[in-house]
């Protein structure tokens, strides 16, 4: 399109990348997040992005009070075609029209599969079986509370009390960004501090249950982080301070640009932990979001992820601390994500939480995922806030040098439980452990290791070529590209072709196949960058065919 106003060659490549919402459709508006250098004033950046797509209707909003270079462009009556490789390159072409740092489609990614929690019987695999082998048989003998008693956590709110001390979380708030919570009696007494719903606009974060997926999803891992004990279900933290923000729909389709937009909402509003049931893929929103939000003192958790086998995001952040999944036995739950990004497990099969289904009573059942195993961890971090006093730990983070979030992390991975046999390298420190993690003295663990690890400002590109590499090869993690920028294209792409399953830019349900049965289709930029490198582009070519087909 040489000789082309630049205006008309961004409007050509929105226009190939979004299509008209029909009336009533309920599909989400196309949006794109703006990140501006340093160097640019956001206002006339927006100004500049109206005027280009004036004919479109753009607006351009702030993403966030706490990120003056985060804007949001709003596409309105146009929402994503199926295809993510266009929107990609309409964002790519908003870089080089405007000179930012980023642009982020949002692109509704689904790389965190969960069970349809109805079963086909009492020894059966749950209905939504994708992949093959993932979820593991009901067991009606265990106990209810079997979960925290694993991690000890009743054992750590004796010893908070033994001393007179604040005990299961309470004065600590924890802000859960999920699908809402519903009414349920195992949640009937907790306290709750003001959320949002950011899928509506409006300050009641009510799971509407109205939606294909799993809904009720944030009220079962509400459950087990605060339930109070004399449910059925006990949380870890029953006695903290809930904050829910509805922020997705489902896990099956995420939107990590309101995921980064409730981790601000969290901090603004006074959260101390925050929980996130959920994954996708990599998000400038969403880093820059995690990575206020540990400088502003908040322990950040994340699931390490259901049925891809490696870490998906938020978790594999630096910023965040990633939790696999155990079972009853200390083994690694069959779904669980694992690898060098986990930083510990806590039990992820067949926890007992709350459900809640459209058209049925509430009730109590076993629910399975890394969700779970993060929410219980998150309690503990409260527990752990609470019976030190937040003011004294932000006080001894500092003294050490350290933010709160690795401070606790440290302490974490040292007093952790190491089963026989434990695997490390893929599944973390250990299984938590409540107790001893209280009971730890600050310095534990500073002369054995660090877990700084690598500076936050690097994570973006980083965290993706450590994806690359074990998912794909060392090699291919070499190629010479602009990973922060095509870091989540790449991302998406490898995840479908592990998950075998055609590409989507807005998520859920799709036709399943064998894992590489499907070739990711590249937007124009970064094909022409990876096609300069040989192993990256072999990873990503179509599937050879036999001489049959």
């Amino acid at each position: 399109m040489a000789g082309v106003h630049p205006d008309v060659v961004l409007q050509t490549n929105i226009d190939a990348a979004t299509i008209a919402i029909p009336d009533a459709s309920g599909l989400p508006e196309a949006r794109f997040v703006l990140i501006v250098k340093a160097e640019q004033d956001p206002l006339e950046v927006a100004a500049a992005a109206e005027l280009a797509l004036a004919p479109l209707k753009a607006r351009v909003e702030r993403l966030s009070n706490l990120d003056h270079r985060a804007l949001l462009l709003i596409i309105p009556g146009r929402t994503f075609k199926g295809d993510p490789a266009p929107a990609f390159e309409a964002g790519y072409e908003l870089v080089r029209r405007f000179s930012l740092e980023a642009a982020e489609p949002e692109v509704f990614s689904d790389v965190f599969p969960e069970p349809d929690l109805r079963r086909k019987g009492p020894a059966a695999e749950a209905i939504d079986d994708f992949p093959p082998g993932c979820w593991a048989p009901e067991q009606p003998e265990l106990d209810k509370r079997w979960a925290i008693e694993q991690i000890f956590a009743p054992a750590a709110w004796a010893a908070s009390e033994a001393l007179q001390r604040p005990s299961r979380g309470a004065g600590i708030v924890i802000a859960q960004p999920d699908t809402g919570i519903a009414s349920h009696p195992e949640l009937a007494g907790i306290m709750q501090a003001a959320g949002h719903d950011f899928l509506d606009d409006n300050s009641d974060p009510t799971d509407p249950l109205n939606y294909p997926g799993n809904p009720g999803h944030g009220t079962g891992t509400a459950s087990v982080v605060v339930s109070p004990e004399a449910d059925e279900v006990a949380g870890t933290a029953p006695k903290a301070t809930h904050m829910s923000i509805r922020a997705i729909e489902s896990v099956i389709r995420l939107s990590q640009v309101n995921v980064a937009k409730a981790i601000d909402f969290a901090v603004e509003h006074g959260a101390h932990v925050i929980t996130m049931s959920l994954g996708g893929i990599p998000s400038f929103s969403l880093h820059r979001a995690l990575t206020r939000a540990v400088q502003s003192d908040v322990i950040v958790l994340a699931a390490a992820g259901n049925c891809v086998g490696l870490v998906v995001w938020p978790a594999r952040y630096d910023a965040c601390v990633a939790v696999a999944g155990t079972n009853n036995t200390d083994q690694p739950w069959r779904g669980s994500s694992s690898g060098a990004d986990v930083d510990i497990a806590a039990p992820g099969e067949n926890v007992f939480r709350a459900r809640v289904e459209p058209g049925k009573p509430p009730s109590v059942g076993q629910g399975q995922g890394t969700s779970f195993a993060v929410a219980l961890t998150a309690g503990v971090a409260a527990c752990w806030l609470a019976h030190h006093g937040r003011a004294n730990v932000i006080a001894a983070a500092r003294a050490r040098g350290e933010t709160v979030q690795t401070m606790f992390l440290r302490l974490l991975k040292a007093t952790a439980r190491r089963p026989a046999t434990w695997d490390s390298f893929n599944m973390g420190a250990g299984v938590v452990h409540a107790q001893r993690l209280l009971q730890a003295d600050f310095d534990l663990g500073r002369e054995q290791e660090t877990t700084a690890g690598v500076p936050i400002a690097e994570a973006p590109a980083l965290s993706v070529r450590r994806f690359v590499a074990e998912s794909v090869s060392v090699e291919a993690a070499h190629a010479d590209l602009d990973w922060n920028l095509h870091g989540p294209e790449i991302a998406l792409s490898v995840l479908n072709l592990r998950l075998g399953r055609a590409p989507s830019a807005r998520g859920g349900p799709r036709p399943e196949a064998a894992p590489g049965a499907f070739a990711p289709n590249l937007s124009p930029t970064l094909a022409a960058a990876v096609a300069a490198d040989a192993a990256l582009a072999a990873a990503l070519a179509p599937p050879a065919k036999d001489e049959h087909g």
